[in-house]
Order: C-alpha cells, then structure tokens, then sequence
C-alpha cells in the first residue's frame, strides 16, 4: 500500500509519498518521494488576507504537479491539509475549491486544534512514562504545542505566531505576553521537563550540530550558542556555511528565537527532535490507522 501527506504551510508547500513495509520490518514505511517548494504563502495572508495572483499561479502549478505525481506513484490513499495561512486568506477556500474542480485534488483547510492533533500522532511512540514533555512545533504562521505528563495529553493549544508572520511584522505584543503566559501557567509544578520538537527548521538546526544522532538532542544551551552565531551572519553566509536554502537561511534565527523564547519560560533545557516528525508524518500516521490497520 502506498499513501501520501501533502502539507500546504505558509512557508512552504510539501509531498511525502511513502509505502507501508511488510509487517516484521524493521522501519513501518519506506519513504519513496519527499518534495519541497518554497512558496511562502504567508507573505500574502499574514500582510494582506488575501493570496495573490502571482502565489496562486505558483501553487497552482504545485499542487498540479503533486497530483501527478500521486497518479505516477500509483498512491492508494492520500491526505493533503493547508494551515494558518490559508486559513487566515479570505479567498482561501475559493483557492483549494478550485483545484479540486480542476483536478480533483481534495485539500482540507485545518485548524490549529486538528493540526496539533496530526503533528503529536508522528511522536506518540516516543513518550515515556512518567515523564513530561512539552511538544513544540514552530511553522511559519502559527506554533502548536502539547503538554504530555505519564504519556497523557495534559493541554494543548496553537498560537498565531511563526517565523513568516513574524518576518513579515504581524505579531503583536500581546501575543508574546499570551503565549509567555501560557507556558510558564501550564508548565507550573512539572519537574525535569524536556522539549520535543518537529517543526522543519528546528529539525535542520539540530541536524546540523548532531547530524550523527538518530533521535537527535541538543542542549537550550547549545541552541542558544547557536542562535547568537548565526544572528550574526549575512544570509549568504548562512547558504555556504550550512548549505541552506535560501528560504531556510532568512528564518533559521527567528526560528531559533522563538523556540528559544519557549524553552526558558518553561524553564526547559533538553530538547529533543525525533526522525519522521511533524504534520505530513502525523498525516502518514493518520492514513495508516484508517486504510491499513482496520
């Protein structure tokens, strides 16, 4: 059985397409495409609520190609969800209804609740008991995180914050008093908390410091020693130094910093990022227990 994510975010647009292994293997998926385009749609709805002709002719050509790609794959089943910045597009419903009269692509547009839902079914497996976690998934136009204590799900929450919207001067005040708020109230009174992260950016930081870990970690310390290095150098600099994409290198910082911002106020010092984490994996996941596990 094949199956197939297509996670349409504000920073970028992404097709996973993976085969389900036989029971016994040791990896339950075999990744067989992973593409990635940087259409930043939240540069259009976070200044404007409203996507504009140039990025919809752009995503029109991606999904367009996705779709052939499902045929060409032979996918049985797929999930394609959009978040905060087509939820937040006023013509964002008309945008997604459109690619589906034409070729039959059905996009779900997500809320934060349900998009927090998809990214912690990508790490269930990895909670311990009698432990606490707190999850943290900073995208471009919004931040999920959940609260996990003795393998529950205490609290969780999605917050009108990201790297794009942040870049592009759409976070306001009161939204870092909210969510700062939120995290020293939830994290009260839970001892030897570590962070686990999923968000793509985090997930490269991380690479880059402990390529050789498979469940990678790293230290706020380390981060933080990180984030002052980078800060300081020119985008191009970032490119040649940790061979980004452009798109990687400009937010890489402000994605440090929020993540950064996060873990003091919950007073967190270890942070974890699992492989196969995040939304389009959380998709997989969800696939899987509908289509092959019934």
């Amino acid at each position: 059985m094949k199956l197939a994510a297509i996670d349409i975010g504000s920073n970028a647009v992404r097709l996973q397409i993976v085969r389900v292994n036989e029971p016994g293997s040791s990896d339950r998926f075999k990744k067989l495409e992973f593409v990635r385009i940087p259409i930043r749609l939240g540069d259009d709805a976070f200044k404007e609520q409203w996507i504009s002709k140039e990025k919809r002719k752009i995503f029109n050509q991606a999904m367009h190609s996705f779709y052939s790609l499902l045929k060409a794959f032979e996918v049985d089943h797929y999930l394609a969800c959009a978040t905060s910045a087509m939820r937040e597009a006023k013509n964002g419903k008309k945008i997604v209804k459109k690619i589906e009269e034409e070729i039959g692509l059905k996009i779900q547009i997500i809320n934060g609740s349900k998009e927090s839902e998809l990214i912690l079914a990508s790490i269930l497996h990895i909670f311990e008991p009698e432990k606490n976690y707190l999850t943290i998934d900073v995208g471009g136009g919004s931040t999920e995180m959940t609260i996990i204590s003795n393998q529950k799900i205490i609290n969780s929450i999605s917050f009108d914050i990201g790297t794009v919207r942040l870049m592009d001067g759409a976070v306001s005040e009161k939204t870092w008093q909210t969510i700062e708020h939120w995290v020293k109230h939830k994290t009260a009174g839970l001892n030897n908390m570590q962070a686990v992260v999923t968000s793509g950016t985090i997930n490269k930081i991380l690479g880059l410091l402990h390529p050789e870990q498979a469940i990678k970690s790293i230290s706020r310390n380390e981060l933080k020693d990180f984030h002052r290095k980078v800060s300081k150098m020119s985008l191009q600099e970032r490119v040649e130094k940790y061979k980004l994409n452009m798109d990687r290198a400009d937010i890489i910082d402000v994605s440090a910093d929020i993540y950064l911002r996060i873990l003091n106020w919950a007073g967190i010092n270890t942070i974890l990022s699992p492989d196969n984490s995040g939304l389009k994996d959380g998709m997989i996941q969800l696939l899987y227990q509908k289509f092959y596990k019934k």
